[in-house]
């Protein structure tokens, strides 16, 4: 079974923190993905090699424009979910 392709404005849940954010990013990254893990939250940009760019807020909800924290993460870490509006 194939991943879905992504668009700008879906919407997607956080199913796993990857691996290399455990890693290799400083605890404070490492935090915000622990609250973005299981919220839904739209994609406002894919990057040329497909990872989505999501906006959240500090609790990790969904952050209303860009002046919070942007996160990267890659298609195999999310699901998409149908818009609930």
């Amino acid at each position: 079974m194939s991943k879905p392709d992504f668009s700008v404005c879906d919407r997607v849940r956080i199913l796993q923190i990857p691996p290399q954010v455990l890693e290799k990013m400083p605890q404070e990254s490492i935090e915000i993905f622990k609250r973005c893990a299981g919220q839904i939250l739209r994609i406002d940009d894919l990057n040329d090699i497909g990872w989505l760019e999501l906006n959240v807020m500090d609790d990790g909800s969904q952050a209303p424009n860009y002046c919070y924290h942007t996160i990267w993460i890659e298609p195999e870490y999310v699901e998409r979910v149908e818009a609930w509006f």
